[in-house]
């Protein structure tokens, strides 16, 4: 007990003297951080952006693991300013389990070198995939980013910076950033205008896939990274907006983020947002893996890859581009592609990655709240809750709709397709048009009638807080509800046993106005800048655009610049215009003591 006093009354003595330059220590950190992961982040760009030589190599190798040693020593340093390491351990776990990897990590460098796995990926799995020590220390550094931002969060939240201005300032900055990635050397095959890396950027991050340039062949296995990645970031939106605020660290969800978040994913109890967003990163990581491995599986035996790296990247390119409904393909012909159309197994992943993409995030922890309270399946649906259900309904109406009609009006058939093939078409289709732009057949091929149902299946979209975009199937339900019960003077709007609220109807029929408007506005200025076009093609284009799908008519190659920058501004609004919409409307107005006297306006 004697020599326990001691050591802390020999501790305390340390803090004290310590404790003077404690503030200096700490700032001279802070902004070391910040040199130091600016130096990484530009090796790093410089990496995947430009031709590289083995001195260059060694210089962007060097210049993150320098970065890493920095972080292992702030750490260190951090610790040992604490009065209390063991309370700094406890409150800082994510940033422990980050230290023990990165010291485990530059151990076995120093013992094994590299070598080590690349030699585990190159000759036991069979996966060639280039310097994994590299890949391996980016993949850490990236880590601690994600660290340091979330902890930058805490800043962000005391600046007076609207949620609305704050997620359309985030797809800005995230659009930009990957236009000046795409125009790096290494990213394409011959170069690319400014136009056509900022459309393409703009379409990865908006997960749209309306493209100008030929993604298979035009950009390089470098450049398809950088698109799966602006997919992959792009396609949480909302959700990775309320997540980089909740879930990285406690401090970062203030009280009005909460409430925020709360709004947004339709949950009672604002203590429970946090717990949904991390469930909503589990699930898109999950989904994406699971499908991975199907993808792999079923792509049949008439398409031959070089090797099974190529193999296993086109299989994780498509699970994140299809769940993020995406409608990216590393194909020139898309799914259309010989060997691939027919690949029915592969269409039925694609079709429930796309689903659960698109059926919106809270759909899914529903879901699993139900399966963990083992119901029996007669009561299963029943447990839901109302928007789910809502959801749900729409989803498998506008499916089972759409499918019916592609399979009645699409009107050039080939001869090798059966009848069950062309119902999986139908089915294909009618999932993709809602919110993904893949194709397995020629678009430009649709009869009049099938542009009209999927420009109306378009308009629809993805169901809310998902990958998807649109109006919604909720406000198209609510708004098609309401009018059916208005006509027949019901005074009380009721969906599935329950009261819809007012203002609930008012927020649906605003976001299907304001959309509309979107959508009349962009094709007016398509149809001025394109007059030799015919306008059901650039109606089509334009309400694909707005609603993030990503289907063409094959003609966006070849629009002028004029067009191609009003497409990438309605892709914008469409990815956070229905959102910003909703951030707006969910402010509650002023309560107020009196009320005008009432007008009679005549309707109809």
């Amino acid at each position: 007990m004697p020599s326990r006093e001691k050591i802390q009354q020999f501790r305390e003595r340390i803090n004290l003297h310590l404790f003077s330059s404690k503030n200096t220590v700490l700032t001279v950190l802070m902004w070391g951080t910040f040199f130091v992961s600016l130096a990484a982040i530009i090796a790093i760009i410089y990496y995947y952006g430009f031709p590289q030589t083995p001195d260059s190599l060694t210089v962007v190798g060097l210049t993150i693991r320098l970065s890493i040693w920095f972080y292992i020593l702030k750490y260190l340093i951090r610790i040992f300013y604490d009065f209390h390491p063991g309370h700094f351990i406890r409150e800082n776990r994510f940033d422990t389990v980050i230290f023990l990897f990165l010291v485990v990590e530059e151990v076995s460098f120093l013992l094994f070198g590299g070598e080590m796995l690349n030699q585990i990926f190159s000759e036991w799995i069979g996966i060639p995939v280039g310097d994994i020590s590299i890949l391996a220390v980016q993949l850490y550094f990236f880590i601690i980013m994600g660290s340091e931002l979330g902890k930058a969060a805490v800043k962000l939240s005391k600046l007076s910076i609207s949620p609305a201005k704050l997620l359309a300032a985030s797809f800005f900055l995230l659009i930009a950033f990957g236009t000046g990635m795409l125009m790096m050397p290494e990213m394409t095959t011959s170069g690319i205008r400014l136009i056509d890396a900022l459309f393409t950027s703009t379409s990865a991050v908006c997960v749209t896939g309306l493209t100008t340039v030929d993604i298979a062949t035009f950009f390089t296995h470098k450049g398809h990274w950088m698109i799966m990645i602006l997919i992959q970031l792009g396609g949480i939106n909302i959700v990775a907006f309320g997540a980089f605020f909740a879930v990285f660290y406690r401090d970062s969800s203030s009280l009005k983020y909460q409430s925020l978040v709360k709004d947004l994913l339709d949950t009672n109890e604002m203590s429970k947002s946090k717990s949904i967003l991390r469930s909503i990163i589990l699930f898109s990581f999950v989904i994406e893996a699971i499908g991975t491995l199907l993808v792999f599986l079923t792509w049949g035996k008439d398409y031959t890859f070089p090797d099974n790296y190529n193999k296993l990247f086109n299989s994780l390119f498509h699970s994140i581009s299809a769940f993020n409904n995406a409608g990216f393909s590393l194909f020139p012909g898309n799914f259309a592609e010989e060997g691939i159309r027919l690949s029915w197994g592969l269409h039925g992943v694609i079709v429930m990655l796309v689903f659960l993409g698109g059926i919106g995030f809270p759909v899914l922890q529903d879901f699993v709240r139900v399966i963990k309270t083992r119901s029996s399946r007669w009561n299963f649906f029943r447990l839901l809750q109302p928007s789910s259900r809502i959801a749900i309904r729409t989803s498998l109406f506008l499916i089972a709709g759409g499918a019916v009609m592609f399979y009645f009006f699409y009107p050039v058939h080939p001869a090798d397709v059966s009848v069950g093939g062309r119902i999986m078409q139908g089915v294909f289709h009618s999932v993709i048009a809602r919110t993904a732009g893949f194709n397995s057949v020629d678009i430009s091929q649709f009869s009049e009638v099938l542009i009209l149902v999927f420009c109306f299946l378009m308009f629809i979209g993805a169901s809310p807080v998902s990958t998807g975009g649109g109006i919604k199937t909720t406000t198209f339900a609510v708004i098609v509800r309401s009018t059916f019960l208005g006509l027949r003077g019901n005074r009380n709007m009721e969906i599935l046993q329950h009261t819809l609220k007012s203002t609930l109807i008012q927020r649906a029929v605003a976001v299907a106005v304001i959309y509309s408007g979107f959508f009349i506005i962009g094709t007016l200025l398509l149809s001025i800048v394109e007059p030799g076009i015919p306008l059901s093609r650039l109606i089509f284009e334009e309400i694909s655009a707005l609603s993030t799908v990503g289907l063409s008519m094959g003609i966006t190659p070849y629009l002028s610049d004029a067009a191609k920058a009003i497409l990438i501004l309605s892709m914008y609004i469409g990815r956070i215009g229905s959102i910003t919409i909703i951030l707006a409307l969910i402010r509650k107005a002023p309560s107020v003591s009196y009320t005008f006297s009432h007008a009679n306006v005549l309707i109809g």
